[in-house]
């Protein structure tokens, strides 16, 4: 997907927030926009640098919409990856928001305080761990139902994140029915699907959040099998 970086402002805008905020446009959006699915929309406005400022103001927003021939900002929770599921709509552009503490390319829920993504690779477990690794991040780690929903909603935005089931953090590889985080720490959230975990002895071993219903319910799995992953960068 390409992008650009648009520009640099907000210094010291919420010391106790951010210092700085960037957008960075994502050319293959030029001309669309979602126009069925925005949280927020604000209207007379008239520059993409104060559709940036809005968007910061808001901490649900992690992308949007600057729709020049209806001078409107729209907000969004999510990061858009398949511009074909948008209208055309000319003029309009797309931009994500950092902080300046979350890469570019990346989701910045500040809600929930986390930085990740999506990985649309269809790999083995352990290349898509080493690849995160290769980072410094781990596998997303989801530990309540607020970031479970979130994490639903962003695969489900758009058609090319909903073609596999992802590998996510958690694993009881060491003892068997003991799942735990890639840190140690106990798993006291779970997402399981319907009839899982297995708790069997056949390497069962890793959790993946399913497709089956677009729901993204765990399920235990092999880490021979391959899906698609998603990495988290801590903040």
């Amino acid at each position: 997907m390409f992008r650009t970086l648009l520009f640099l402002c907000l210094v010291n805008y919420t010391p106790a927030l951010t210092t700085t905020a960037f957008a960075a446009k994502w050319t293959a959006f030029n001309h669309v926009v979602m126009s069925n699915t925005a949280s927020v929309e604000i209207s007379n406005v008239y520059s993409g640098k104060r559709c940036l400022f809005l968007c910061l103001q808001n901490e649900a927003c992690v992308s949007f919409f600057y729709r020049r021939q209806h001078r409107r900002c729209q907000f969004h929770d999510v990061l858009f990856m398949s511009p074909e599921d948008g209208e055309h709509e000319n003029g309009t552009v797309y931009y994500s928001l950092t902080t300046g503490v979350c890469p570019f390319g990346y989701v910045h829920n500040r809600l929930l305080n986390i930085c990740y993504q999506l990985h649309l690779d269809d790999i083995y477990y352990n290349d898509g761990l080493a690849d995160c690794a290769s980072r410094g991040e781990h596998l997303l780690v989801i530990d309540s139902a607020d970031k479970q929903n979130h994490i639903v909603k962003q695969i489900t935005s758009s058609s090319a994140s909903t073609v596999k089931s992802y590998f996510i953090d958690g694993s009881d590889a060491a003892n068997e029915g003991q799942w735990v985080f890639h840190d140690g720490r106990p798993m006291t959230y779970f997402a399981w699907k319907p009839g899982f975990p297995t708790n069997t002895t056949d390497d069962r071993d890793y959790i993946a959040a399913n497709k089956g219903g677009k729901a993204y319910l765990w399920q235990d799995r092999k880490g021979s099998e391959s899906k698609f992953y998603i990495c988290e960068k801590d903040l």
